[in-house]
């Protein structure tokens, strides 16, 4: 094979495939589902729900897609690793309505399964003498994990949840520690592959956010409804442009900085933390939005005024926090975020509480393009 040939099959063996893709569509069904229970008026005890049965589904997605970058989209066996993983992730969609609830023990045994199919593909590669891997860190961040979520299906409430704590604390706190994983284990790691499928769940949940508003709208179909939903899609649509302008470059320097310097940490952080607060924060403002297109000429409930801000000022604070994490000086970052942090609650959330709730909407689509020239000036 000619050397033009090999490195077209590595490019094209770092980018996403169309199995990761597929993928994908289960969560669209997984953020669609949770993200129904924060429509109207949400409380604390809603928006504590969203975060508990969603952070396991993002988890699995980052781990799976860590696996898919080291291992690379062509290998049959990550290909057979993502086809095992779909019906448990679908399991864990399709028990969300009562995911704390009746179907608990359901959500908790696809979050094992999705365990025990990472633990079976990392314990094979693991076995190999080449591969900077100890064969106890895929016991320890698989198979325990898997038997703790396993056990709390059949474990009562509260001390299932309890188990569920122990499981996911037992993974961060072995990502934490660096024992076993050699420096060549993150120089393994594909800079394009991780920034694209980043990008590809952002575009997920953006979606998501334009479908809430759209049927929605199909449902209230009426001049107020309709200036709502499209000041609402101004606020998706510059979120979108926020990230894909400069945060997937951001990220594309700031990995390739942090594997250059070792900065396992910062890696750890912007991969699989971050992100996570980044498309929650999305994810409630889209459940705002659609608030605010359904009931229009009325005030914003108080449970959606919390999400309409909380949203806005959670995307920026992930954006901030992922600016720093690779480097960028605190002075050129609080030249974007101060602003945020002052414009919410001194401008969005009065409007939020004062005006009708397609008056609210305007004044959060006038601060996210604000935000957004600040961030383009200072950048």
């Amino acid at each position: 094979m000619s050397d033009t040939a090999e490195g077209t099959e590595a490019a094209e063996d770092h980018r996403a495939g169309w199995f990761e893709l597929f993928l994908d569509l289960v969560f669209v069904v997984t953020v669609s589902v949770l993200a129904q229970g924060l429509h109207g008026d949400p409380g604390p005890g809603a928006f504590g729900t969203f975060l508990v049965l969603f952070f396991p589904a993002w988890w699995a997605w980052a781990n799976l897609m860590v696996t898919v970058n080291v291992f690379g989209s062509a290998n049959p066996r990550t290909q057979a690793m993502l086809f095992g993983a779909m019906p448990a992730l679908g399991l864990m969609a399709a028990a969300a309505p009562e995911g704390l609830g009746s179907r608990a023990w359901a959500y908790a045994l696809g979050a094992a399964w999705v365990r025990l199919v990472f633990f079976l593909i990392w314990w094979g590669r693991a076995r190999r003498a080449d591969h900077p891997l100890p064969l106890w860190r895929p016991v320890l961040y698989c198979l325990v994990p898997a038997a703790l979520w396993t056990l709390s299906a059949a474990v009562p409430s509260p001390a299932r949840f309890v188990l569920w704590g122990l499981a996911i604390a037992l993974e961060i706190v072995l990502l934490a520690i660096r024992t076993g994983l050699t420096r060549g284990f993150y120089d393994e790691l594909i800079v394009e592959h991780l920034v694209e499928r980043i990008g590809l769940f952002v575009v997920i949940v953006l979606g998501e956010s334009v479908f809430t508003i759209v049927v929605t709208l199909a449902d209230h179909f009426t001049g107020a409804s309709g200036a709502a939903a499209v000041l609402g899609f101004v606020v998706v649509a510059e979120l979108a442009m926020i990230f894909f302008t400069w945060g997937t470059a951001n990220a594309a320097r700031g990995l390739e900085r942090s594997i250059g310097a070792g900065a396992t940490g910062a890696i750890r952080d912007t991969v699989m933390y971050l992100p996570f607060v980044l498309v929650s924060g999305i994810t409630v403002i889209a459940a705002a939005l659609g608030t605010a297109v359904a009931e229009p000429d009325h005030h914003l409930p108080p449970g959606a005024c919390w999400a309409l801000c909380g949203g806005v000022l959670a995307f920026y604070t992930a954006n901030a926090a992922i600016s720093l994490r690779y480097g960028d000086g605190a002075r050129v970052v609080a030249r974007w975020y101060g602003p945020c942090l002052v414009l919410v609650p001194a401008a969005l959330l009065p409007a939020c509480l004062g005006l009708p709730a397609w008056g609210a909407v305007a004044v959060a689509a006038g601060l996210v393009f604000l935000l957004a020239k600040l961030s383009k000036l200072h950048r």
